[in-house]
């Protein structure tokens, strides 16, 4: 049998591990501003109709990529899963299906316009918002986590 006094200890080393985990877990301001760019530059790409802008321009997102999960992951000394994150879970999930099915759905738009409509510079406007908006989820998602951390859920 557990000695209550023990228990409530580590009840509370548990609950002061979690705050210090909420601490280190946001992201600084620029990694939120570096996705938005990455994304913004390999959608506006496509407006170059040029498949070696556009091959050269996926290589620089998934470099980018790769140094900001690095960069991440040596901030803060984890990495979590958007997937797993407990009682927010299905917040977090609804979130991130809404902008997957608008980014998609703003994707395909763009590029019809940009190749069937030949709009120049819609992959750019359309690049534009799904960077913003990447950038403005990535900080939203984090916050939600975060204050699940905090309030010990």
């Amino acid at each position: 049998m557990t000695d209550p006094q023990v228990a409530a200890a580590q009840l509370a080393a548990l609950q002061s591990d979690r705050a210090g985990l909420a601490d280190r877990l946001m992201q600084p301001w620029w990694y939120d501003v570096t996705l938005g760019l990455l994304l913004f530059g390999f959608f506006s790409s496509y407006s170059s109709r040029s498949g070696w802008v556009i091959a050269a321009a996926l290589a620089l997102f998934l470099a980018g990529a790769a140094a900001l999960v690095a960069a991440y992951r040596r901030i803060t000394g984890v990495w979590w899963d958007a997937r797993k994150v407990g009682p927010v879970q299905e917040r977090v999930q609804r979130a991130i299906r809404n902008w997957a099915i608008g980014y998609f759905s703003l994707f395909a738009l763009g590029a019809a316009a940009e190749f069937l409509l030949d709009l120049r510079g819609a992959m750019v406007v359309a690049g534009a918002v799904l960077g913003t908006s990447a950038g403005l989820l990535s900080r939203w998602v984090t916050r939600i986590y975060v204050a699940a951390l905090r309030a010990g859920r």
